[in-house]
């Protein structure tokens, strides 16, 4: 009789045991659900992970709330909230997604910036935004793309635009060219910000050569055609520079009037 009562207990036990276990892998699993997304009010329509495993908002998509610590940000107006390296604005009862404004400061960098340089001035760069330290500063100012810098990944939304037969990314008015290092790494280089490529380029200008509209000559050169048009006559040479007849102190000459 004892040993049946010892057997019953020790069945007990271990249906106990069994039974909590798989209440708290359920547990688990409806913790995980609810850290994914409810809590954290993110969904897979509005972010998407990017090369670190951690959420990276899309320009311009929406949450409901917050997961993290935020700081209200005041500037020109408006009140930003900046929250894990990224900015939104109240829209209605929703944040959007947005890039900071030229000026804004932050007293700490995000986790995981990256320290890059452009010339011998060092900038910090985190999903899309540049910052620069001033000099004594204690706080980090958001900056315009600095040209020449390079990143080893896109910012979210980049796309690709091809310009004089030449592909570039571009977002927000940036524009990023690939950069292949001897590693066989791929880099993304700043060619180009506020909607212009190359903006710190110096054109020279151009010297025509030879004779250039609105010269007057005596002769018209060999082999000159006639043409009419709109009702005009014109003398075009071999080299497509078209004339016409003026006169000039009772003298017949040519102006040059097109090329």
């Amino acid at each position: 009789m004892r040993t049946i009562i010892l057997r019953s207990l020790f069945l007990a036990v271990v249906c106990l045991v069994i039974f909590q276990d798989l209440n708290a892998q359920r547990g688990r699993g409806r913790y995980n659900n609810n850290r994914n997304y409810r809590n954290y009010g993110y969904s897979n329509r509005n972010y998407g992970y990017n090369n670190y495993n951690r959420y990276s908002p899309y320009r311009g998509r929406t949450i409901i709330s917050f997961s993290s610590p935020r700081v209200i940000i005041p500037f020109g107006g408006v009140s930003y909230h900046y929250s894990s390296g990224y900015y939104y604005r109240p829209y209605g009862g929703y944040y959007r997604s947005v890039f900071p404004p030229v000026g804004i400061h932050i007293n700490i960098l995000p986790r995981g910036y990256r320290t890059i340089y452009a010339g011998p001035d060092p900038y910090y760069y985190y999903g899309g935004t540049y910052y620069r330290q001033k000099k004594d500063a204690k706080d980090y100012e958001v900056v315009d793309a600095p040209l020449g810098a390079s990143v080893p990944e896109l910012p979210e939304g980049a796309k690709v635009v091809v310009i004089n037969d030449q592909k570039y990314y571009e977002l927000s008015g940036t524009y990023y060219k690939e950069d292949i290092r001897d590693n066989s790494e791929i880099w993304y280089t700043v060619v180009g910000k506020d909607g212009k490529l190359n903006t710190d380029e110096i054109t020279e200008p151009v010297v025509e050569e030879g004779p250039v509209v609105g010269d007057i000559i005596d002769k018209l050169p060999d082999n000159c055609r006639t043409v009419v048009v709109s009702g005009n006559k014109y003398f075009v040479s071999p080299d497509d520079v078209y004339y016409e007849e003026v006169t000039e102190h009772n003298t017949l000459k040519y102006k040059i009037v097109g090329k």
